[in-house]
């Protein structure tokens, strides 16, 4: 993907409840998500499946995590 992103906030982390730790992914660490995910640019972005969900315009539900 194009190198502007790498590095970037995922522009959902306002509003996302595991970015904002409000929602705990069992056994591991908040810091680590954000790293892996948020915080990696659209390459991290792409692997949650929030993120996925927001782009094709569903509804997310709470409980989900990058995983599931």
């Amino acid at each position: 993907m194009e190198q502007q992103y790498l590095g970037k906030l995922c522009p959902q982390s306002k509003i996302c409840p595991v970015y904002n730790e409000k929602l705990i992914v069992d056994e591991i660490s908040p810091f680590l998500i954000k790293n892996v995910f948020c915080n990696r640019g659209y390459k991290g972005w792409k692997n949650c499946m929030r993120f996925n969900l927001a782009e094709q315009g569903l509804t997310i539900p709470q409980t989900t995590t990058p995983y599931k």
